[in-house]
């Protein structure tokens, strides 16, 4: 059965930060589920001058799109939805978009925000290959949340269960990022989790 809409708008909010795994799919069938991104991210490790400029343009991708994701997630009372969208779009594809400013708009509407900083661990990407409609590149990170939480109107801390999903100290995730023939540069197409080794 197809997820409904509600479904798919609680888990894509979620995704990143829990282990929801609801897709949104994409053109390609393997594209993994979109997500937004955490608050306050440390930067990450700079590229290795081992990636290759398709490589290194992906990695900075995620970066600004995890960036421009948190500035969101720090105050979404302080943002429209337009403002939300226009500083996305140039680092996220149309279905992330909107899914991310779904789950925006949720936290807005229940006074909630994110604090707290995170910090990329490690960093893997694939090379640059070509999936049909574009360039295809798989950045994986772990990312360290331990110091993330979520605030409410007041600044209180929300419990696990007013939030309904618990908060992972460390977070695994794949960042599918493509340069599609309409795309002048690299974006995030989908984020899904991962396996494998996070955190100690």
């Amino acid at each position: 059965m197809a997820p409904t809409p509600a479904l798919i708008a609680a888990c894509i909010t979620f995704v990143l930060l829990s282990g929801c795994t609801s897709a949104v799919t994409s053109p390609s069938s393997s594209t993994p589920a979109v997500s937004a991104s955490p608050t306050q991210t440390a930067p990450s490790p700079t590229p290795s001058p081992t990636w290759s400029a398709e490589q290194a343009a992906a990695i900075a991708t995620v970066d600004e799109y995890r960036t421009s994701g948190q500035k969101i997630w720090a105050d979404p009372a302080a943002f429209s939805e337009k403002q939300m969208r226009a500083l996305l779009k140039s680092s996220a594809g149309p279905k992330v978009v909107d899914a991310n400013v779904a789950s925006y708009l949720d936290l807005k509407k229940r006074g909630f925000r994110y604090d707290g900083a995170t910090a990329v661990l490690t960093t893997t990407a694939t090379k640059a290959s070509d999936v049909g409609y574009g360039t295809e590149v798989i950045v994986t990170r772990c990312i360290d949340q331990r110091a993330l939480r979520v605030l409410d109107a007041t600044g209180a801390e929300v419990s696990t269960a007013q939030l309904g999903y618990e908060l992972p100290d460390f977070n695994l995730r794949q960042y599918t990022v493509q340069k599609r023939g309409a795309d002048k540069a690299f974006r995030v197409y989908g984020i899904a989790p991962t396996k494998g080794k996070c955190g100690p």
